[in-house]
């Protein structure tokens, strides 16, 4: 192996002077070991299809985008490699991205993640992977883009075993698209796989992801998803069971794929969350306080959580301790995880997501009442089954 570890890239002591690195021996790394946050740079330059901070507009490229209504792939869920592009975005505006990528399969792993106890992990508590020598290189590549493409700034990153997390700041227009720039990034990475393993060209990463990022709040949440990576893997490797994908699993007729603690669904008091519209104030506040009650009794919550005061109701079962299932009319992708507070919701053993429509994945929610009202019915569906006999799985 080659370094012990990395602060990939450390956390910025500006933003949270009680932000700590663990180390790769246990212990926690103060800032100065690791190269802090690079903040981005203000937008003081003439403004073309972005916002005054320099993020990209949302409308987009409104050209390109009439262009991708004819494109017959427009609207599909992502193929497995997750690299299609947004057709209407512009790719050598000012903006920023967090970029993904995989190595491909047989791989030389780029680094180790410590195995360290779950409970000794706290958020905003760095875990340091330990870069091989291919990471190694790979570090340097990375540190070194910005000297490649002086427009390109590198906000934070993170090396693990077998993937990559950049977040970037495009400073200025760039002369040719996004894609395009980082492709030496990207070749030279692969050429360091070749020295070190020998043997023919290989292609070390699969075509890279990029999620565009729209504002200070995404940016936020992208820095903290990056720094958080080795230790969502940690409690991943500990608690494998609790962030288990399940596909074609039957529920009172209905095939479902399924994410998280399945054995929820033995639960032996589902408590069906359903809000009607036409509800005054009064009759709120009666059901809200009659599922408080069912709730600190045992009861499980089951909902979409769509009508707000859905959502109020089961962030105060979430707070009180309770589980919960959740409803979603999106699908697990074969590298799915959840996100925020999901995440650890699944390493306590208290969430359990179910997908109703398994095949819609990879997309953003088109969803309208007709399908929220389904999921209100499947809810209730699922919740009239007696505990013992929710659970099937289709052959």
């Amino acid at each position: 192996m080659g370094e012990k570890g990395i602060f990939s890239q450390g956390f910025d002591p500006e933003r949270n002077p009680s932000d700590k690195a663990m180390n790769s021996k246990g212990g926690y790394a103060n800032n100065s070991e690791g190269s802090p946050v690079m903040k981005p740079e203000k937008d003081s330059g003439e403004k073309t299809n972005e916002t005054e901070c320099g993020f990209p507009a949302r409308s987009g490229n409104w050209e390109a985008w009439k262009d991708t209504m004819g494109d017959p792939n427009y609207g599909k869920p992502l193929k497995h490699r997750d690299s299609r592009r947004a057709l209407h975005h512009d790719y050598c505006g000012k903006g920023f991205y967090l970029i993904t990528a995989t190595t491909f399969p047989g791989s030389l792993p780029l680094s180790i993640i410590p195995s360290l106890p779950a409970e000794e992990l706290k958020k905003n508590e760095m875990v340091l992977p330990q870069l091989s020598d291919l990471g190694c290189c790979i570090r340097k590549e990375i540190v070194e883009i910005p000297l490649h493409h002086p427009e390109l700034k590198i906000i934070r990153f993170v090396i693990m075993p077998d993937h990559i997390h950049i977040v970037v700041q495009v400073k200025e227009r760039l002369q040719r698209k996004l894609g395009r720039e980082l492709a030496g990034f990207f070749g030279a990475c692969s050429k360091h796989q070749i020295a070190l393993r020998g043997g023919e060209l290989q292609t070390l990463f699969s075509p890279f992801n990029d999620r565009i990022i729209y504002n200070y709040t995404q940016l936020d949440r992208a820095i903290k998803y990056v720094g958080d990576n080795p230790r969502r893997l940690i409690i991943k490797r500990e608690f494998p069971d609790l962030f288990k994908r399940y596909l074609h699993l039957e529920i009172a007729g209905h095939e479902y794929a399924a994410y998280g603690n399945i054995f929820l669904l033995r639960g032996i008091y589902l408590l069906p969350v359903r809000i009607h519209r036409k509800w005054s104030e009064e009759e709120f506040r009666d059901y809200e306080e009659k599922c408080r009650l069912e709730i600190s009794k045992g009861a499980i919550p089951i909902s979409p959580a769509i009508h707000k005061a859905e959502k109020k109701i089961i962030k105060m079962a979430l707070d009180s301790g309770s589980r919960v299932i959740l409803l979603t009319d999106q699908g697990f992708e074969a590298r799915f995880k959840p996100k925020g507070r999901n995440f650890d919701l699944c390493a306590e053993g208290r969430l359990l997501l179910l997908a109703p429509w398994p095949e819609n994945f990879g997309r953003k929610s088109t969803s309208g009442y007709t399908e929220f009202h389904k999921m209100n019915d499947l809810a209730q569906a699922i919740s009239s089954i007696p505990a013992g006999s929710r659970l099937l799985l289709k052959r």
